[in-house]
């Protein structure tokens, strides 16, 4: 079933300005599907110091002492240093386990001994930096905790929390009973910090004023958490997920999910339960860090909870990133599959049932979707795949033979396919697809689910997000794509059950992946307008779609042409260095470029670098031939034409997303379209004849004399008006959404039938210009916005802003 929604084309740039009046018919009784009251969830990695440094609440970093530069390099001292007035009063280093000098346990692999010849007069300072800054707070108390083992040391230890420049003080606690009299080993000491003033770059401190020697362990400092969990998580980043009221939280990953160059830097779900001292931690090697494991599988099960969605937990079927356990032989990761869910479910009288309840939870957490796999289902065995379906049946089989009502979600094709497909005839509930794209895409996928097929499984859209024309942070173009998408799978709930943005969190100083929809520091969050959308959907979902009809003004008119009677040609490369044949004077536009003879390099590994020739060629028709090569990097090389500016030009991706696809998009106003694209390589260290014939709006690329594309670029069939309207059987609302994707302002006219409102109101969420942003600096430049509307009789009139989405709700009257 359709639910047909009319685009309506605006913007200077398409056609001539036209005033014009969108005119929305809806009559009440004209239902489509019930929408999923699942619809909308969250997902849940840990990226970009998502957990330690975000969400998990722990102020210290590398409170174990495991941690180091890099993945495979010997632990150091990161976050820590010392401070004495002298040298010889204070040396630092990190011991290892012996038979006769065991650590904490065996799953600590390191300490750090001081040896202190400190007094009162001249004390020592073993001082931790948190991640990039402790949040100091008046009036905010902080609970501390540390492991030590003294060596004949006589004195005192004080636990402060103080400037980073050390001349300010804000907490200040001698920690009783230490060292312990009668300690022969190691002793957990601990105390209450409070603080008399704010500062978001504090440090903390425990200062010695004794002599002799001090083993140090787990030294972890807590703020106050939300729900007030013991290892709990930071309140304002918990609170913003509790802002988007999400039905589900799927976790955790990703890509933490599996891991990379190891099975045990996969997420091993039962070496992260427990007391925090017992667990060992792992790298995160595919995004770069070492996690402690401080939130573990206990906490997201916690978490979820305390949100109020269903756990959905993703396992690991024997595929991590460079590795694999053969398909016949993965009889383990089942293993530790099914003790995750009797852990999750089970009664308090099964093995781990009972783990659960020592661990503080004796009710189940009640896990009724699992995911098998994470992006296994790959057509390229070199990207994580092996056999996915023969792994899939043994995990499915084993599931369902304990767990016969879980919902179990497979995996299908998650890059360079709009429309994946499960190849199986094995049984799945639901099929969970990525969509990493441009607000074009999103846009011009409204009607994405009109067509799948009814009887087949559910959809799961588990990660998708704006990721090229999204700008700095994530922008308003990039919001909109995606609320017009969101619509269209309420419109289609009857295929797709669930859905979920991703990445959430970015630590400001820690960006390894953008866009994110909640940004932080230590101290500061704020939403992208990406953010605000994911809230605004859910809580405007209503229970059942209502068909939309919608008129088109502009049908008839008109387009511009889109090649430019003037512009340039160029180079670029993404994360790439690639070299190009030129006897041209170039403009550098972004990137690290050096010109050798009648060559130019890119010497970077920088994202979409641009190097322009400065003549400019006065026609719309033009033929050029190059010569690229790639040196070394993730892609390919990229060919510049039709540019006019640096954010107004297009160009053909050999190589492109990881090396997987050729592409040509078109660049306007910072935002991408994607005009064609097809499966594509290249290789390294040889040169390529490219050539460029371009004729008004049609293109044609040659690689090696091999046509590669025969296209015409693309009006943007996606800036205009789009429309969805909903019922909501509990208050008996009607709900209806007008997404504006283009810069041209209009007005409204609902027209209501078999619905008479009483009362109606908007919630906008607008912006000045499709690229603007927020900021840490200021966070609600793009925000949602209420106001009241006068309905007349059966229908209502309202202003729809260029760039914005609009939520009107309409109260019926009250039965007598």
């Amino acid at each position: 079933m359709t639910y047909k929604n009319i685009l309506l084309m605006a913007g200077c740039a398409l056609y001539a300005a036209v005033q014009a009046q969108v005119t929305i018919d809806i009559d009440a009784q004209q239902r489509g599907p019930k929408v999923s009251p699942m619809l909308y969830g969250i997902f849940y990695e840990d990226i970009n110091h998502a957990a330690d440094g975000g969400i998990y609440a722990e102020l210290i970093r590398n409170r174990s002492f495991e941690d180091g530069p890099r993945y495979g390099a010997p632990a150091d001292m990161q976050g820590w240093s010392t401070y004495a007035a002298a040298p010889s009063q204070l040396t630092a280093r990190l011991i290892q386990p012996t038979k006769k000098t065991p650590l904490l346990n065996s799953v600590q692999h390191n300490a750090l001994a001081l040896d202190i010849k400190a007094s009162p007069t001249m004390p020592v300072c073993l001082v931790n930096e948190g991640f990039w800054g402790i949040n100091a707070v008046r009036g905010r108390c902080y609970r501390l905790s540390f492991w030590a083992k003294t060596l004949k040391y006589q004195g005192t230890v004080k636990a402060t929390l103080c400037s980073k420049d050390g001349s300010q003080l804000y907490a200040e606690t001698v920690v009783s009973q230490f060292p312990a009299v009668k300690a022969q080993g190691w002793t957990k000491y601990e105390a209450t910090l409070t603080a008399n003033d704010n500062d978001p770059q504090a440090q903390f401190a425990l200062v010695f004023d004794g002599v002799g020697q001090v083993q140090i362990d787990m030294v972890s400092l807590f703020p106050p958490t939300f729900k007030n969990h013991e290892n709990g998580m930071r309140p304002d980043l918990a609170n913003m997920l509790w802002q988007l009221h999400p039905k589900f939280m799927r976790f955790p990953g990703g890509c933490f999910v599996e891991g990379q160059e190891s099975p045990d830097n996969a997420f091993r779900w039962e070496r992260t339960i427990g007391p925090i001292e017992e667990r060992e931690g792992h790298w995160n090697v595919n995004w770069g860090y070492r996690t402690s494991d401080g939130l573990g599988y206990h906490e997201y099960l916690q978490l979820a909870e305390d949100l109020g969605a269903k756990p959905l937990y993703v396992v690991n079927v024997g595929i991590w990133h460079g590795g694999m356990t053969p398909y016949d032989s993965i009889q383990p990761w089942i293993d530790e599959c099914m003790n995750a869910l009797e852990y999750a479910n089970g009664p308090v009288t099964s093995k781990y049932g009972a783990m659960r309840a020592r661990n503080g939870h004796p009710e189940p957490f009640g896990i009724e979707y699992l995911e098998i796999g994470n992006e296994n289902n790959q057509p390229d065995p070199r990207q994580q795949s092996d056999h996915y379906y023969e792994r899939y049946e043994q995990f499915y089989k084993a599931i369902r033979s304990k767990y016969p009502e879980m919902k179990i979600i497979g995996n299908v094709v998650a890059w360079g396919d709009d429309n994946p497909k499960w190849n199986s005839k094995l049984s799945v509930d639901l099929l969970d697809e990525h969509y990493y794209r441009s607000p074009d895409w999103f846009a011009a996928a409204f009607h994405k689910y009109d067509s799948y097929d009814r009887q087949g499984p559910k959809v799961y859209v588990g990660e998708y997000a704006v990721t090229n024309g999204y700008g700095k942070l994530g922008n308003m173009n990039a919001a909109l794509g995606e609320a017009v998408y969101m619509m269209g799978m309420e419109n289609n709930s009857d295929v797709v059950e669930l859905a979920s943005y991703a990445p959430i969190f970015v630590n400001e100083n820690d960006a390894r992946w953008r866009p994110d929809m909640i940004r932080f520091s230590s101290s500061r969050v704020m939403g992208t307008p990406s953010y605000y959308v994911q809230q605004l959907m859910p809580q405007h979902l209503g229970s059942q779609v209502v068909k939309v009809e919608q008129n088109d003004p502009f049908e008839g008119m008109v387009r511009k042409p889109l090649t430019p009677k003037h512009s340039r040609v160029g180079f670029g490369t993404w994360n790439t260095r690639a070299t190009f044949e030129t006897n041209k004077d170039m403009d550098y536009v972004y990137g690290d470029w050096q010109k050798e003879g009648n060559t130019v390099r890119q010497t970077g590994h920088k994202d979409a670098t641009l190097c322009i020739e400065k003549s400019i060629i006065d026609s719309d028709h033009y033929t050029c031939k190059f010569r690229a090569r790639k040196d070394e990097g993730a892609e390919g090389f990229i060919i510049i034409f039709n540019y006019v500016d640096e954010k107004n030009y297009c160009w053909v991706n050999f190589g492109g997303w990881t090396n997987s696809q050729h592409a040509i998009e078109q660049i306007s106003n910072g935002g991408k379209l994607l005009t064609a694209s097809k499966r594509g390589h290249i290789e390294s260290g040889r040169w390529y004849d490219v050539t460029l014939q371009v004729a008004g709006d049609s293109v044609k690329a040659w690689l090696d004399n091999e046509l590669v594309f025969d296209t015409v670029l693309k009006h943007d069939e996606t800036k205009g008006i789009f429309s969805s309207a909903t019922i909501d059987d509990a208050t008996g609302e009607l709900i209806v959404k007008v997404a504006n994707t283009s810069d041209v302002a209009t007005t409204a006219n609902v027209n209501l039938k078999n619905f008479t409102p009483a009362s109606a109101r908007v919630v906008r969420l607008a912006a000045n210009d499709g690229m603007e942003e927020n900021t840490l600096d200021a966070p609600t430049t793009i925000h949602p916005v209420e106001q009241l509307l006068s309905p007349e009789n059966n229908s209502v009139q309202f202003d729809v802003p260029p760039y914005s989405l609009n939520i009107i709700r309409l109260t019926a009257p009250a039965k007598p």
